[in-house]
């Protein structure tokens, strides 16, 4: 059984880690490890759909890779999804579905964007119809840390404000598919700076209260260790000692990079302490390199495999 085993993988953290980019990377490595998976952005985003080459992102399932499909959510094609589903109107209603009045009334109701996307995801994963395409995993790219809490807890914002009807029932639904560990995971990313591991940690401990502690922390743009601080400390200086100004770029450049491999260091064992704070079981932590091409997923997607998509829990 492999350590992300579940149906459902919400992936969420800071902006700028590169969240969508290990969206991507995590779909390509299940798809590498014999999964059937798609990856799912929610609001007509397409930012995994670009890093998987996709020209244009559609509500409808698109094949990207072997065994890997992507599509895109909007509040309106769930409403009309979900008005078909569930409250049994025609397709033709769907002129009613999406006119002004409608979208006046989407915005007009806190959480209610999130709330239809969120069914359609549960939908989609628990109730197929017959003929429907079937994946053995879902990647979410959640919104980033602020907005994804607010996702998550949508369904619970629901059940208290309408105390009745078909989006009541919605929500209970939808809080028992999120709440349940064995159909869903949260993967949260962060790099190794102390900033973005503040907020991951925060994230971390408001996901183990409200849902479940993360089934994995994906550390982002790790720089490469230096192997010996006193072998690094002695090649600076012999570089520094040198009066050519090749020599003393590539000293500076040294200690460029030492200094912010230690910083990553200091960073990554905060992460680790403050993880243990957040759960007594262990939360399984893969650091991934800093990629010179960002569109060349293959080192991460390597590392994911080995890491997440195979072996014991």
């Amino acid at each position: 059984m492999s350590r992300l085993h579940r149906k459902l993988l919400v992936v969420t953290g800071k902006g700028g880690v590169g969240r969508s980019t290990l969206c991507a990377a995590l779909g390509l490595a299940a798809a590498r490890a014999g999964k059937r998976a798609i990856c799912v952005e929610l609001s007509g985003q397409h930012a995994v759909a670009k890093t998987l080459g996709l020209p244009h992102a559609t509500y409808e399932p698109q094949r990207v890779a072997p065994g890997l499909d992507h599509r895109t959510f909007t509040a309106a094609d769930c409403l009309a999804d979900f008005a078909q589903r569930k409250l049994h109107l025609p397709a033709v209603s769907n002129w009613l579905i999406t006119s002004k009045p409608m979208a006046t009334f989407l915005d007009a109701v806190p959480g209610l964007h999130d709330l239809l996307q969120l069914g359609k995801l549960e939908n989609m994963i628990a109730e197929p119809l017959p003929g429907e395409p079937t994946w053995d995993l879902t990647i979410l790219d959640a919104h980033a840390t602020g907005h994804g809490l607010t996702l998550l807890a949508a369904a619970r914002a629901m059940r208290e404000t309408a105390r009745v009807g078909p989006f009541y029932e919605l929500a209970g639904i939808i809080e028992r598919f999120l709440s349940d560990p064995e159909v869903t995971g949260f993967v949260v990313v962060t790099l190794p700076e102390a900033l973005p591991v503040h907020e991951a940690l925060e994230l971390s401990n408001a996901l183990a209260v409200d849902h479940a502690a993360p089934a994995a922390v994906l550390v982002n743009r790790c720089a490469r260790e230096w192997p010996d601080d006193a072998a690094a400390d002695a090649l600076r200086d012999a570089l520094a000692a040198r009066p050519e100004p090749a020599a003393q770029a590539l000293a500076a450049l040294a200690d460029e990079e030492s200094t912010r491999s230690g910083h990553q260091r200091d960073a990554r064992e905060v992460l680790r302490l403050g993880l243990e704070k957040v759960t007594p079981l262990r939360v399984h932590t893969v650091e991934l390199p800093d990629l010179t091409d960002p569109t060349k997923l293959d080192p991460i997607v390597d590392i994911l495999v080995k890491t997440l998509m195979v072996g014991g829990v």
